[in-house]
């Protein structure tokens, strides 16, 4: 009797810190945290290539959209003129005004796209 309590007291005592270990931040799986901490590689940080493909990208994203003579081609100066009013208006923190004017202008994008950078900034 005395070693069936023993036993089963001791499998409680075993289960309870399994399931403790399971729940510690890490999750209990072995020394040094993760695979990252582990190697020595800085937590939260990219590394020196990841910045450089980085920048590359948004470099050759930049290329692409072009001058303001281009975009002006392309989208028309009536469009250009009322993406700078809108702009001005959202950096002044007029985000209402901004959504109603290009709500007014039929533009959809523009209207979502000055939510989106609102919400961003407030």
């Amino acid at each position: 009797m005395y070693t069936t309590l023993a036993s089963t007291v001791l499998a409680a005592v075993l289960l309870t810190a399994g399931a403790a270990a399971a729940q510690a931040p890490g999750g209990g799986g072995g020394a040094g945290g993760t695979y990252q901490q582990q190697t020595g590689g800085a937590v939260g940080r990219m590394t020196q290539t990841q910045e450089i493909h980085r920048f590359e990208s948004e470099e050759q994203r930049r290329a692409r959209l072009g001058s303001a003579e281009e975009l002006e081609e392309e989208y028309g100066a009536e469009r250009m003129d009322l993406a700078r009013r809108v702009a001005d208006l959202v950096e002044q923190g007029r985000c209402r005004e901004a959504r109603e004017l290009a709500s007014e202008a039929g533009e959809r994008s523009m209207v979502i796209r000055i939510r989106q950078t609102c919400r961003q900034r407030g």
